[in-house]
Parts: structure tokens; C-alpha cells; sequence
């Protein structure tokens, strides 16, 4: 930058020592050699600044094309988010008023059966909880008549089973337990029981989690789900670091329901965990 200004003054001197050299006429053929050689050397600066000032133009340009294209681009990218929260959002209400359908129709469903003839009737001869002393966790039967209600348990059981199934677990949630709201002894009771722990501890709620799974042993111990409930709260167990506890628990298991499944499994978690 510094040759940039004092090109013009160079100019200027040089010029002046010419006329000088001219007007005095004393001007030798090496005076007039160096004053040529002067002028070529600031010719040829001349250029060197010219090609410079052509780069640094050529660079500016290729900066402000290159932020040019980013600007393009950014607000590119910015149309396409809002596109896709547009889409989320769209979505995302879609499912909502699903779930808003389901719910009022499990609720009509329960509305429905308990509107319908015989809902006092007795107790379920085949209860499981009546047949072993009962359980202190379980309310009292509230069974409906079966003839009054052909499949109407089945058919509330099926509802919750199909919107835990589709993900919807608060909607399923409701429906299990409004499903043993209303028919607690039923002989799939364990199993809404168990599903409410599943979708329990998937929310993060392992305590209520193993309320739920607990009550299945305790009340339906002859149900199939009784040594799954066990395996879960042993798990729960493991991972809480109460080895000892869980021990005995899987040990249960291998001892009460030999050949099961759950058995098999709480064999193998009791090898990893050192017998």
C-alpha cells in the first residue's frame, strides 16, 4: 500500500529533474539512461500494482459471490425447517384428534355397558382372588352379568390392548385401567395389569410400575402373567442394584414356575448375576 502512494510523487520528482536537466542543458546520455531506467522501473510498479489491484478486485468478488450463495442457501434451509414443523405440527394434530376419538369411545363404551340390564349381578365363580382368600390390594368384584354383556369385557380389553399396540400409551393407559375399574376379577384382569406396569416403568413411574406387577402374583397367582410380573420386578431390582433381592426373586421364579419361560429367563439373569 505504501508504493501505492508514493507512485504519484516519484512521478512528479522525476519529471521535474527532466525539465531541469532539459531547460539546464548540461543533460549527459547517463543522466538521460537513468532517467529512462526510472521511468521503466515505475512502469513496471506500476503494473505490479495494477495485477494486484485486478486480484484483490477478483477475491472481493468471489467473497461477496460466495456470502451471496450462502444467504441463498441459508434461507433455503430456513424455508425447508418451516416446512417441516409445518408438517410436524400438521401431524401432530392429526394425532391428537385421534386420540381425543379413541378416548370418547372407550368412554362410550363404558358408558354403554354400565347402562346395560344385570350390572349388579354376583361374583364370578371362576375368580381367582375369591378361590385363594382373596387380596388385600384388589377391590371388591364388580361383575356383570355375562349373558347381559355377551364379550363386552373382551371387546374393552381389546380396545386398550390395540392403542398399546399403536404406541398410544396414555390412551391405553385409560382404557386398562377403566377396563379393570370396571371388571377387576376378570380373567384378563392380570393381564391389563401387566400392561399398565409396562407402559408404567416406559413413562419413567417405576414405583407404580411394580405396584402393578405385584398385584398379579398376589392376587392371580395361577395366571399366566403371575411369573412375567415376578421377572419385571426383579429386573427393576437388578438394575437398583439390589442383587441380593433380586436374587431371591428370580429364585422364586426358577422354584414356583419351573419350565415357564419367565423361568427360563430368571435362570439365565441368575448365571450373569453369579448364581
Amino acid at each position: 500500500m505504501m508504493i501505492r502512494r508514493d507512485w504519484p510523487a516519484a512521478a512528479r520528482i522525476l519529471t521535474i529533474v527532466a525539465a531541469a536537466v532539459t531547460v539546464g542543458g548540461c543533460a549527459t546520455k547517463r543522466d538521460v539512461r537513468d532517467l529512462h531506467d526510472a521511468i521503466e522501473d515505475l512502469a513496471l510498479r506500476q503494473d505490479s500494482l495494477i495485477r494486484e489491484l485486478r486480484s484483490e478486485t477478483r477475491l472481493t468478488q468471489d467473497t461477496l459471490r460466495g456470502q451471496s450463495n450462502q444467504i441463498v442457501d441459508f434461507r433455503g434451509e430456513i424455508s425447508h425447517q418451516l416446512e417441516m414443523i409445518s408438517q410436524s405440527l400438521t401431524r401432530l394434530e392429526a394425532l391428537t384428534g385421534e386420540n381425543q376419538r379413541s378416548i370418547a369411545s372407550i368412554r362410550d363404551q363404558l358408558v354403554n355397558m354400565r347402562r346395560l340390564p344385570g350390572s349388579s349381578a354376583g361374583g364370578d365363580a371362576t375368580d381367582s382372588t375369591a378361590a385363594t382368600g382373596g387380596g388385600a390390594n384388589v377391590p371388591p368384584a364388580r361383575e356383570i352379568s355375562a349373558e347381559a354383556t355377551p364379550g363386552g369385557a373382551e371387546a374393552m380389553y381389546n380396545a386398550a390392548l390395540g392403542q398399546y399396540h399403536e404406541g398410544m400409551l396414555s390412551t391405553a393407559q385409560t382404557a386398562f385401567q377403566g377396563f379393570l375399574d370396571t371388571y377387576p376379577n376378570h380373567k384378563l384382569a392380570p393381564d391389563a395389569h401387566f400392561y399398565l406396569g409396562d407402559i408404567l416403568e416406559q413413562q419413567g413411574d417405576t414405583t407404580r410400575a411394580v405396584a402393578q406387577f405385584r398385584l398379579i402374583p398376589s392376587n392371580f397367582p395361577t395366571a399366566d402373567k403371575a411369573p412375567d410380573a415376578m421377572y419385571r420386578i426383579a429386573l427393576v431390582d437388578v438394575a437398583h442394584k439390589r442383587t441380593k433381592t433380586a436374587k431371591a426373586a428370580l429364585q422364586r421364579i426358577v422354584n414356583t414356575y419351573p419350565g415357564t419361560d419367565a423361568a427360563k429367563l430368571a435362570q439365565a439373569e441368575l448365571d450373569k448375576l453369579g448364581g
